[in-house]
């Protein structure tokens, strides 16, 4: 007799799809440090920023080293992609979202994440209505940070 399959295939439709996906760490980094709108719950931190591409949200999920060992960081980004998964139509599109865990989600179940969402749903649409309208301006190019070049150019 074979052995058994260490674990079932994922249904269709659990995973996240790379579209849906933050995957550079520039647009964490964005995001973390020019959110357009923070909204806490309980268990988790949300930070919204404006996407460029039209037509699809982008999510990605953090949970650092003060959450605990690799178990508990990977269990609370679980939990929060299923989170988000099952309730994407609580989320303006055209926008990028990075969930951040905090401690209280390692006590939660599901459907106590999904309870929170709800509660502030509300204000996830509201703080975000204008901004799915809008897309991120141009930015100016950035200056070289450091020293100039040396040596430097002379202007005669």
């Amino acid at each position: 007799m074979p052995p058994a399959p260490l674990a079932a295939p994922a249904p269709v439709g659990a995973t996240l799809p790379r579209a849906e996906r933050l995957t550079r760490r520039a647009d964490f980094v964005r995001l973390q440090e020019q959110p357009a709108a923070r909204i806490r719950a309980k268990s988790f931190l949300l930070l919204v920023g404006a996407h460029a591409e039209p037509g699809v949200t982008r999510a990605g999920f953090v949970a650092s080293k003060r959450l605990g060992n690799a178990v508990a960081r990977n269990r609370a980004k679980r939990l929060l992609r299923a989170l988000f998964r099952c309730k994407k139509a609580c989320f303006p599109r055209d926008v990028d979202l990075v969930f951040i865990a905090l401690a209280p989600i390692l006590e939660k179940k599901q459907r106590d994440l999904e309870a929170e969402l709800d509660a502030i749903a509300a204000d996830i649409q509201r703080r975000t209505r204008a901004l799915a309208a809008r897309r991120p301006a141009t930015q100016a190019p950035e200056r070289p940070k450091g020293r100039p070049p040396w040596p430097p150019s002379s202007s005669s």
